[in-house]
C-alpha cells in the first residue's frame, strides 16, 4: 500500500471539493443574493468576507488542493515523463491540472485583490454615514461587474478540471 499517494488523494480530493462547491455556492447563490439585497446584501457579504473569511478559505483550499495534486502528477508521471504525459490519462491529468492552477492563479491574481478593494470600499462607505459617493457606486460596480466575469470563468475552469479528473484514468 502506498500511504503517500494515499494521503495526498485524500487531502487533494478533500480540498478540491471544498474548494469547487464553495465557488459554486458563491458565484451562483451567494454573489446574486447579495446584489438583489442591496445595502443588506452588501452589508452580508462584507461580514462574509472580513469576519467569516471565506474568500481566504477557498484560497487555502486552492493552494492545497494544486499543491497536493502537484506531487500526485509529479509520482504518477514519473518525474514529469513525457511517454506518460502524452498519454490518455496524462493528458486528462494535464488539462485538469492546467484548468485548477490558472483557476488558482486568476484567484489569487485578479480576484482576491478585487475582493479586498471591495471590502476596503465597502468600510469607506460605512464610515462616511453609509451613502457612496457617485465615484464609489461607480468602483463598486465595476469590481462586482469583474467579481461575476472571474466568478463565471472560474466556474468553467473548475468544471473543466474536475470532469478531466474524474475521467482520466479511464482514458
Amino acid at each position: 500500500m502506498d500511504w503517500y499517494v494515499i494521503i495526498l488523494r485524500m487531502i487533494h480530493i478533500a480540498a478540491g471539493t471544498f474548494w469547487v462547491g464553495a465557488a459554486f455556492v458563491l458565484f451562483l447563490f451567494i454573489q446574486p443574493s447579495a446584489k438583489e439585497l442591496g445595502p443588506e446584501g452588501q452589508r452580508f457579504m462584507g461580514h462574509l468576507v472580513a469576519r467569516r473569511k471565506l474568500p481566504i478559505l477557498i484560497m487555502v483550499a486552492g493552494i492545497v488542493t494544486v499543491l497536493a495534486g502537484v506531487l500526485l502528477y509529479w509520482r504518477a508521471s514519473d518525474g514529469f515523463d513525457a511517454d506518460w504525459i502524452s498519454s490518455g490519462p496524462g493528458v486528462a491529468f494535464t488539462v485538469g491540472g492546467l484548468a485548477a492552477i490558472t483557476t488558482l492563479a486568476l484567484g489569487l491574481g485578479i480576484t482576491k485583490p478585487a475582493v479586498d478593494r471591495m471590502g476596503a470600499l465597502g468600510q469607506e462607505i460605512a464610515t462616511s454615514g453609509g451613502q457612496p459617493t457617485p465615484s464609489q457606486a461607480s468602483e463598486m460596480q465595476r469590481l462586482q461587474a469583474r467579481l461575476v466575469l472571474l466568478g463565471r470563468l472560474s466556474m468553467v475552469l473548475l468544471t473543466i478540471a474536475v470532469v478531466a479528473m474524474a475521467m482520466a484514468r479511464f482514458l
